[in-house]
């Protein structure tokens, strides 16, 4: 207990130093950073409220800088100070909590819970903040109930905001207190952006993915429809020779081979269009805060689809059209 609480202080103090260097705007402890999953307390209730109803609620164990080093918006009340930490445990009783976590007890604004007090089991925790909800982890997830204590332990990471400028020299400053302070532990850090960013690293490989299959299921669908648009070109070259004989224009014959192509397309696509939005809407549901699929975006894949199709078959029927009917004639 005593090395845990020399940890501690020493953690507290290269944070303090932290705030001394140029480059650093603020830093703090907690338990997790976003982007990790926090922790739950499964017996929370209100303390005047129904001894029978209890609810879930995510914490965290944060350090008084820590708000203000994320620029999480206070809502009511103050933010931790000194006098609220303390390393007995049963000592502790202010609480923060989220909006989430205010709506969840039952108050009607967060001014009405500034003062009020929770039970989290047997423990009482008195509401002296109210936080605006956030984003501990990606957008699939939706914003908890959310406890943030005065708790501070040995494994707390430590949250840095520096300046955009000298990133390079900030960091050479930061790893150089770090390691006066504790000699010989292994100086790992990561950037926020790129912990937020991992977190969708299977969404975009998802979509590269869709990209590329997408694109070789068009290729090979232009493929097919150059080779039907030949192949109906050719059955009917002494068609096409009469018609040209009797006045027909390139635009009429162009029409007359597309229409039965262009006709198979508008089926195809009234048949993909529920089954795209079957699967889309699937997807989108495993995101707690998603997009909502609109009609003119299959309306537009619709008639992009048309277009590209025109174009294929176009090439092979634009060919034909211009050529002598004469000849054609002969052939036949």
């Amino acid at each position: 207990m005593k090395a845990d609480t020399t940890f501690i202080t020493r953690t507290n103090a290269l944070v303090a130093e932290l705030d001394q260097i140029p480059g650093v705007k603020n830093a703090a402890t907690s338990f997790w950073v976003p982007g990790n999953e926090m922790g739950r307390n499964f017996n929370i209730r209100s303390f005047d409220g129904d001894p029978n109803t209890h609810f879930t609620m995510r914490f965290d164990g944060i350090s008084s800088n820590y708000i203000k080093t994320y620029d999480m918006r206070l809502l009511a009340g103050r933010d931790f100070t000194f006098t609220d930490y303390n390393p007995k445990f049963d000592k502790l009783h202010n609480i923060i909590l989220n909006l989430d976590a205010i709506k969840t007890l039952g108050f009607s604004s967060p001014q009405k819970a500034i003062g009020n007090s929770i039970l989290n089991g047997t423990k009482k925790w008195d509401i002296i903040g109210v936080v605006a909800d956030f984003h501990q982890k990606s957008l699939r997830y939706p914003i908890e109930p959310t406890m943030l204590e005065p708790v501070l332990n040995i494994q707390s990471p430590i949250s840095i905001k520096i300046s955009p400028k000298n990133v390079a020299a900030t960091v050479a400053e930061i790893k150089a207190k770090y390691e006066t302070f504790f000699p010989g532990n292994l100086f790992d850090y990561s950037f926020l952006d790129e912990r937020f960013n991992a977190q969708y690293k299977n969404d975009e490989l998802l979509g590269k993915a869709f990209s590329i299959f997408g694109g070789f299921a068009i290729f090979i669908a232009c493929l097919g429809l150059l080779g039907l648009s030949l192949f109906a070109t050719l059955q009917r070259t002494k068609e096409i020779g009469v018609r040209k004989v009797l006045g027909a224009s390139v635009t009429n014959i162009v029409l007359l081979l597309s229409k039965d192509f262009i006709r198979l397309v508008i089926i195809a696509i009234v048949i993909a269009t529920p089954i795209a939005w079957i699967i889309l809407h699937s997807w989108l549901r495993d995101f707690a805060y998603h997009i909502a699929i609109s009609w003119w975006v299959f309306a537009l894949s619709g008639i992009v689809a048309i277009i590209v199709a025109l174009a294929t078959i176009s090439f092979q029927a634009v060919k034909a059209a211009g050529a002598n009917p004469v000849k054609s004639l002969r052939s036949e």
